[in-house]
């Protein structure tokens, strides 16, 4: 069933990881600088820099020490995408570890949340004593967590079926619009950095300072929704001035940024392309993405009001997570409404896009699968048609893939829920808790937070992984490493 791997296959992949982390070491720049100008600690400057230097030493020692002549291949970067995932979000967890004294276990979720752009915390209670270095700390990674992904799809790493490679290098003319690959991620990280300086622009014509419209347009873009205040945004009129009046206006913004974080990549890249809004409008999984939340806004609305369920629906849809509700109304909602926006937050976003779920591309296939099996069932066994998405041909074993991986994921949301209600807490809540933490939307019902039992923090720490990394590499790591046991 899995490749073949020997003791130079993992040498590869290690030294891989180590080549990454040392790039990835230069993140703690952004946090160093705000210690220095804005906290002015130099506490939390040492914090910073001995994180750093970890990461620098750890990567180069991998890099330059581990010897091999093999070349990279598929399964190395399988492999290499949870190594590397896993050794950063270490690192990147000690800080909190050594600022807020936080055990590693919680500096670990809170680093694995953000990475993910899940916006599950175990800190929403000690926000408003967190220095701000560390607050933007958590705000970057998910910012980074978000590119780092879009990228991964784009270069068809963490998909069986995608069609944001295609896209890219083949539009519908052939030869004339190909773009190399490099040339197509350096296009795609300035179309992400774009949409960031619109999203706090937006914000901040809404009312909000700076500093908060920078930190939540960071944070929505990456479908990672994590508050910087204890409160959040059920405080925010006028940029978090209590004036009476809810800012609707900075709830429109919001759902139009993480609209745009949810929506494909390769999607932004065509517009900007062909400069043709129609090109959003001609793709299937942006249509449906807006369906289903105009429809679930109607659905949801009856039990919580339409503007509340305009908010949480695409809040849910696009996996970005954020509320304006507190945790105990959110916890109170029906369980008609949990569960359909189980439902919706399973679906996901776009493939090529922050946001985590199944995707809609996935889902939609598979409800066509369904369709053509029901059709075929009935007509001549010599009977024919085209099974076709997006016009292009679905094949019999992609359409195999996608049933396999949505089983898998359906069987990793039933292991973390049968886990969480052992633990005495209601199915809905639990279904609800595991499937926004799996599909890396991070609204909650209060099962997330300081003090949840160890348990429950190690499964949504799994399924945030599992959700964010499709399932895929994980499976294939495990693999990989069980078939080098068997061949010692």
């Amino acid at each position: 069933m899995f490749l073949r791997v020997g003791k130079e296959d993992i040498k590869i992949a290690l030294k891989d990881s180590g080549t990454v982390l040392t790039y990835a070491g230069f993140s703690f720049f952004v946090p160093i600088i705000l210690a220095i100008l804005v906290d002015k600690n130099a506490d939390f400057l040492l914090a910073y820099a001995v994180s750093a230097l970890l990461v620098f030493g750890v990567g180069y020692i991998l890099k330059t020490q581990i010897k091999t002549k093999k070349y990279t291949e598929m399964k190395h970067a399988l492999l290499s995408i949870v190594l590397i995932w896993l050794f950063y979000c270490f690192f990147a967890s000690l800080p909190f570890v050594f600022i807020m004294k936080a055990s590693l276990l919680d500096a670990f979720f809170e680093t694995m949340s953000t990475l993910t752009t899940t916006g599950l915390s175990v800190f929403t209670t000690q926000l408003d004593f967190m220095p701000a270095s560390l607050i933007f700390w958590r705000t970057f990674l998910g910012w980074i967590g978000g590119i780092g992904i879009v990228l991964m799809a784009l270069i068809g790493l963490m998909t069986s079926y995608s069609k944001t490679t295609k896209l890219l290098i083949a539009e519908g003319r052939g030869d004339q619009l190909k773009e190399n690959l490099k040339t197509a991620t350096k296009k795609i990280t300035v179309i992400y950095i774009i949409l960031t300086l619109i999203g706090i622009l937006l914000l901040m014509i809404v009312g909000q300072n700076l500093w908060q419209a920078t930190n939540y347009s960071m944070s929505v873009i990456s479908t990672n929704g994590m508050n910087i205040t204890t409160a959040g945004l059920t405080t925010v009129n006028n940029g978090f001035v209590m004036t009476g009046v809810h800012n609707y206006f900075t709830d429109i913004v919001l759902v139009f940024i993480m609209f745009m974080g949810a929506t494909s990549f390769s999607l932004h890249y065509l517009f900007i392309r062909k400069k043709n809004w129609l090109v959003y409008f001609k793709d299937p999984e942006f249509r449906l993405l807006l369906l289903i939340g105009l429809v679930g806004t109607i659905i949801v609305g009856t039990k919580i009001g339409i503007w509340n369920s305009f908010f949480h629906t695409f809040s849910m849809a696009t996996c970005g997570g954020i509320a304006f509700l507190p945790t105990e109304i959110i916890a109170g909602w029906s369980d008609f409404t949990k569960l359909f926006l189980v439902v919706v937050v399973i679906i996901g976003g776009a493939t090529g896009s922050t946001a985590g779920g199944i995707k809609l591309s996935r889902a939609i296939i598979f409800v066509k699968g369904i369709y053509w099996k029901i059709k075929k069932s009935i007509l001549p066994d010599q009977s024919y048609f085209r099974q076709q998405y997006n016009g292009e041909q679905v094949l019999p074993e992609q359409l195999r893939e996608i049933n396999q991986f949505i089983l898998m994921w359906i069987i990793f949301i039933a292991i973390g829920t049968l886990v969480i209600t052992s633990y005495g807490f209601a199915l809905s809540d639990a279904l609800f808790e595991v499937a926004s933490a799996q599909s890396n939307a991070g609204l909650s019902t209060g099962i997330s937070g300081s003090g949840m039992p160890v348990g429950v923090e190690v499964m949504l720490i799994i399924n945030m992984f599992v959700g964010r990394l499709e399932i895929i590499p994980i499976i294939a790591s495990v693999g990989l490493l069980l078939n080098l046991r068997r061949r010692k």
